[in-house]
């Protein structure tokens, strides 16, 4: 036969965890401080619904994968394309040249360079676009180093959880 405090502690620990998807993250976290102190079976109990509450949720929550990196292509690709582009223009504006320089009375002068200022147009805009990103990748820097002091007590957990799967798959000696 059950005695009226077990029946007592079996109400209390029914409300506490019914009590418990109500509360936020941070409270859960205050409320699992609290009963680290406490101690007893109960305390115990309170501890076992605060741990399966935060498994719960980690379970429920989907894991956030970061945004798809752009499509890089690969630099001496690029690059030889860009001297392939450039010789065969170039080649192109000297052919052309030959022919128009044979008729030159008869070709306006702004046509002979305009192979040469179209290429010049490419450079300008293809350099500004990277002196743009030079300058927004100065402005905006990716990361921002925080002292682990500074963290609270689930940024030091995460952090350690990190470390650990670091660890294991033996990044870090």
């Amino acid at each position: 036969m059950t005695t009226p405090t077990a029946l007592d502690t079996a109400v209390v620990l029914d409300r506490y965890r019914a009590d418990l998807p109500n509360l936020t993250d941070v409270e859960l976290e205050r409320r699992a401080e609290k009963m680290a102190a406490l101690p007893g079976q109960l305390a115990d109990e309170l501890r076992h619904l605060i741990d399966a509450e935060r498994e719960y949720r980690q379970a429920v929550r989907r894991p956030t994968s970061p945004p798809p990196a752009p499509a890089r292509l690969n630099r001496s690709r690029v690059a030889a394309a860009a001297v392939g582009v450039v010789s065969t223009g170039a080649v192109g504006a000297g052919v052309a040249g030959r022919r128009l320089a044979e008729h030159a009375d008869q070709v306006p002068q702004a046509l002979v360079y305009s192979p040469a200022v179209a290429a010049g147009l490419i450079a300008l805009v293809v350099g500004g676009s990277r002196l743009a990103r030079w300058f927004d990748d100065r402005r905006h820097p990716l990361a921002t180093d925080v002292d682990e002091a500074d963290l609270n007590p689930l940024g030091r957990h995460l952090l350690a959880q990190v470390r650990a799967a670091r660890q294991a798959r033996g990044e870090v000696s």
